[in-house]
């Protein structure tokens, strides 16, 4: 999967107890609508402080294949304004640890931001098919997440 990360947080899958993967599993199948193969959930890991996702609240490593990058912003206004900073990031991220695709999830209570956000990011020039964007309420995160 290529070099470790620089994190001041990780769990392994093999350290997390059973609610919290069975909760990260749950968000990214049901709250993402990913389609992964079953296998790719036996390898779950969550960080946080990445180098490269800096400001991310936390970042979920599933199996290899999926990277998901967590914001819960103070003001989505101001993250929406770094929007392509974060994606050039994530995509960065996903490609220097040979990941298939990388979810940037903002989560956020405002209506406004679930228009505003993904005209923002379909506006993007530097997205491909492997990155994509999800504007979720915070009580749709797993419940280990970060505030």
């Amino acid at each position: 999967m290529g070099p470790e990360p620089s994190a001041v947080y990780c769990v392994p899958s093999s350290q997390m107890n059973d609610t919290s993967r069975q909760q990260i599993r749950h968000f990214v199948r049901e709250t993402l609508s990913c389609t992964c193969p079953d296998e790719v959930f036996n390898q779950i890991r969550q960080l946080e402080q990445d180098v490269l996702l800096a400001s991310a609240h936390a970042v979920y490593e599933i199996g290899g294949r999926l990277c998901v990058a967590v914001y819960v912003p103070a003001n989505w206004r101001e993250l929406a304004q770094n929007l392509g900073q974060l994606v050039a990031a994530g995509m960065r991220y996903r490609d220097q640890h040979g990941f298939n695709r990388f979810r940037l999830v903002i989560a956020c209570r405002d209506d406004d931001a679930v228009i505003q956000l993904p005209q923002a990011f379909e506006a993007l020039p530097e997205i491909d098919d492997k990155v994509h964007l999800h504007v979720v309420p915070p009580s749709q995160l797993p419940v280990d997440a970060p505030p």
